[in-house]
């Protein structure tokens, strides 16, 4: 047999691309600690955010819009990106990503 005679195609495709094994989770968290500014950084771009205790708070939506500053339940994931958080004397955010 030549080599003019073998058949040739395209072979499967073999992804290196580590699959997500549960989409629509979050798989990183950053705890912003009570009496704490923190801006997240091109490292570290959040996706969705925790109120873990406390309820003294100034959250800045990344995308704009109003500033949060009550009315959000303890312990509820909402999922919007934050490029500002405060948080007063005993109040810990956790970002997710």
């Amino acid at each position: 047999m030549s080599y003019t005679n073998v058949t040739r195609g395209q072979g499967s495709f073999v992804s290196r691309t580590k699959s997500n094994p549960r989409p629509s989770s979050f798989h990183i968290i950053k705890e912003v600690p009570a009496s704490t500014t923190y801006e997240p950084t091109g490292s570290f771009q959040n996706t969705g955010f925790i109120v873990e205790q406390g309820s003294n708070y100034t959250l800045t939506p990344a995308g704009g819009g109003d500033t949060l500053t009550t009315g959000l339940v303890v312990g509820q994931v909402y999922n919007i990106a934050l490029k500002k958080v405060v948080n007063g004397s005993s109040t810990v955010v956790q970002l997710l990503q």
